[in-house]
């Protein structure tokens, strides 16, 4: 009964390890990705979801890297689903409870049909892009 589960447990992380299938031209010819969005509109949206997120949105410094085209894989666990839209990512520093600033943040938002789809900040520790939304 034991080596069912080990074997269950592995089979799954190793189906959970496997590579992702790389978005081809032509999905990225062909998908809809909403309409479309200027930088300053992509800048506002997402200032807009960081002030509900930031302890003190009025603290943030940010920087914003020009809005594209772009699509956006899921995890496993959440379908493996290709998100298009209009791709911003930017950094944020903001203070903190104590006042005091804690470092810049790597953010990504996922914006389509105006408004923010999805939400993805870098893990303080590690660097890697994580779902916040």
């Amino acid at each position: 009964m034991k080596n069912l589960i080990l074997l269950a447990i592995i089979s799954i992380l190793l189906v959970a390890c496997a590579p992702m299938p790389a978005i081809t031209q032509q999905q990225l010819a062909t998908a809809d990705y909403g309409a479309p969005v200027t930088q300053a509109e992509a800048e506002s949206l997402a200032k807009e979801w960081l002030s509900g997120y930031l302890k003190d949105p009025y603290s943030a410094v940010e920087t914003w890297q020009p809005a594209a085209k772009g699509i956006v894989t899921t995890s496993l666990l959440d379908g493996h689903r290709e998100l298009p839209g209009y791709i911003m990512d930017g950094s944020v520093n903001a203070k903190n409870s104590y006042g005091g600033y804690v470092g810049a943040r790597a953010f990504r938002f996922l914006i389509r049909d105006g408004r923010v789809e999805r939400v993805m900040a870098a893990d303080p520790e590690t660097g890697v892009m994580e779902d916040i939304d």
